[in-house]
């Protein structure tokens, strides 16, 4: 901790603000005593008791599940390095240096008005913000450190007035709160390469207490809709007692909304999941295998959270745009962020891409908000579901030569089907038991154009299944793979000229998967169809079953936008479903091959 004697005047207001903030929190333990809800108290800390009725209520979450789009802030001293938000830990900078840093912070070009402003015209429905990363630094007027905003040059509560301005907007804001702490004499590990700070007579169980502390005051002073916790890995639930935290969190304020992470992601019990940079397959489901709430937190850059000087890489607003539409669709929320720039100001690559979310939402916005996930299992084309009501809303992210879709299984009476940006109609018929829409000459949005269908009750589908065709040959195309990534997912499909790949395959944990099912057995050469990448070629490997069956060097095709078949070899597979998965083992000059989709062409005896 910061000697205090640096700062006399600051010294003095602390001891003010402390007796003020235990003079309200006595006065409103008096309350929760009077409604029959019992506290203990110790110094410096609030002890709850189980609550009577922790159960989760529709209504409490309900809100965050229909808001679907989330704007992530990471900001604070690491701005001024411009190295994202671990560049303490990366560059391996001690924290005599570092505290220099924290000093010197002084954003004065900081309008949180206009990001708030800019955040609305993003379609953005709530806002988390880095109230303390792992650097210990506090971007609020905090009663128990002086490591914080107000003893920094800027010597304002940066926190408080972006709070301030979320309200006047009606703009829900949560707080990040990092359980790890690189600044706390008394938090515990510390990093490997500080030789030169001691561990002796460090005790985590004050650090603790000093947690708990800002918590409580960052609820009763704030009151965030929601506590997002991380840096949870170095520790155990009940080595930070985080199920004794959450019940402090709710009796304080009821229907604050915690993620899974201040829980170690233990299933059941945060209101929310949290995967980074990557859509799961199905959602996350909880333990019944209903779908739970569950939030995407991603970045638009691939170089850390924070400000990095150096990013040059960034994902296109279409890109954004089609990863909203997939999480939707599969019962989720995106929280994208951004990293501020040490003034306070929102870097330009990052404001392009918010605004041109904002534009497609403003137009299609009712086909994000408030919808269920898609009823289909996998859809025929390149294109997603999302649902509300009685309404199917149909997001076609590329444009067929024949101009039809083809909806697989639709139970329902259809009543009528329509663009949604201009209501222009649509005709369509049924075939089986599929409905056929007729598309016009050319989309209304290259992104996504968005088609609705109006049907009769309950919107529902046959169960889906990929099988091969009347000639026994099974297409698995790209935009029918569920594509798989452990974390920061670079792939992605895109339409190009005539067809669908995926591309950006920048990483080897990025790979596609298909699930299929024959009616028979027997023998088929594998064919892959894919476009090479400038600079050479890829290694790869195709599983079956999670077997590897055949593995090969990339060849080459016309351009890397006209894809060639390849043959890779034969393979007998037996009746029954079965699981294929396209993965890269090298990657030459940082992209692999674009794949547009995976043939089993049966060999006749």
């Amino acid at each position: 901790m910061k000697n205090n004697t640096r700062w006399p005047e600051k010294r003095e207001a602390k001891k003010i603000a402390k007796k003020s903030f235990r003079e309200i929190l006595l006065a409103y333990c008096r309350i929760l005593a009077a409604l029959g809800l019992f506290i203990v108290m110790v110094p410096g800390q609030l002890q709850a008791r189980p609550a009577k009725d922790t159960q989760e209520t529709a209504d409490r979450l309900q809100w965050l599940r229909d808001a679907k789009f989330g704007l992530l802030i990471h900001w604070g001293v690491y701005s001024q390095i411009g190295r994202e938000e671990w560049a303490r830990d990366l560059l391996q900078i001690p924290l005599a240096e570092y505290q220099k840093y924290a000093e010197n912070f002084n954003p004065v070009n900081y309008n949180p008005t206009e990001w708030v402003k800019l955040a609305k015209e993003a379609g953005v429905k709530y806002i988390i913000i880095t109230s303390k990363h792992h650097d210990g630094f506090c971007i609020f007027d905090s009663a128990f450190t002086d490591y914080d905003s107000m003893g920094a040059r800027i010597k304002k509560d940066l926190l408080g007035m972006l709070v301030e301005a979320c309200r006047k907007e009606n703009m829900p804001i949560g707080f990040y709160y990092s359980i790890m702490d690189w600044h706390h004499p008394d938090y515990l590990p510390r990093r490997g390469w500080e030789k030169d700070r001691s561990a002796k007579g460090a005790d985590f169980n004050r650090y603790l207490k000093y947690m708990k502390s800002q918590l409580q005051e960052l609820v009763q002073k704030y009151q965030p809709a929601i506590l997002w916790f991380d840096g949870e890995w170095e520790h155990k639930n009940e080595d930070y007692d985080a199920l004794g935290i959450g019940q402090m969190l709710r009796q304080l304020k009821p229907d604050i909304l915690i993620n899974d992470r201040l829980f170690n992601r233990a299933p059941g019990l945060g209101d929310f999941g949290t995967p980074e940079n990557y859509v799961p397959a199905t959602g996350l489901r909880k333990q019944d295998g209903s779908l739970g709430l569950w939030e995407v937190c991603m970045t638009m850059n691939f170089n850390g959270w924070g400000y990095n000087h150096y990013e040059t890489e960034f994902r296109s607003g279409p890109q954004l745009i089609r990863q909203l539409i997939e999480i939707a669709s599969k019962g989720g929320n995106l929280l994208l962020n951004v990293g501020p720039r040490p003034d306070g100001t929102i870097q330009p690559e990052f404001v392009e891409r918010l605004r041109q979310i904002g534009a497609w939402l403003k137009v299609n916005g009712e086909a994000i908000y408030g919808t269920e996930p898609s009823i289909f299992e996998k859809l025929p084309f390149f294109g997603r579901c999302t649902v509300k009501g009685q309404r199917l809303f149909i997001h076609l992210m590329g444009w067929p030569q024949d101009k039809k879709i083809v909806l697989p299984g639709l139970k329902n009476k259809v009543e009528k089907a329509y663009l949604l940006a201009n209501k222009e109609k649509l005709g369509y018929s049924k075939k089986g038991k599929d409905l056929v829409i007729k598309l016009p000459t050319e989309p209304l949005d290259q992104t996504a154009t968005v088609i609705v269908v109006e049907v009769e009750g309950e919107p529902q589908a046959e169960p889906y299944q990929l099988k091969p065709g009347s000639t026994g040959t099974l297409e698995l195309p790209i935009y029918m793979a569920e594509i798989k990534s452990q974390m920061g997912q670079r792939a992605y499909l895109d339409y190009f000229y005539r067809t669908t790949m995926l591309t950006n395959w920048q990483n080897i944990n990025d790979y596609p998967e298909w699930e299929f099912e024959l009616d028979k057995g027997g023998t088929f050469e594998l064919l892959a169809s894919y476009a090479y990448q400038w600079g050479g070629k890829s290694t790869f490997k195709m599983e079956i079953d999670q077997q590897t069956v055949v593995s090969g060097e990339s060849g080459t095709s016309p351009s890397v936008y006209f894809p060639a078949t390849h043959s890779l070899g034969q393979i007998k597979l037996e009746a029954g479903k079965h699981t294929l998965s396209f993965r890269i083992t090298s990657i030459a000059n940082n992209n692999a091959l674009k794949l547009e989709k995976v043939i089993l062409k049966p060999i006749r005896p």
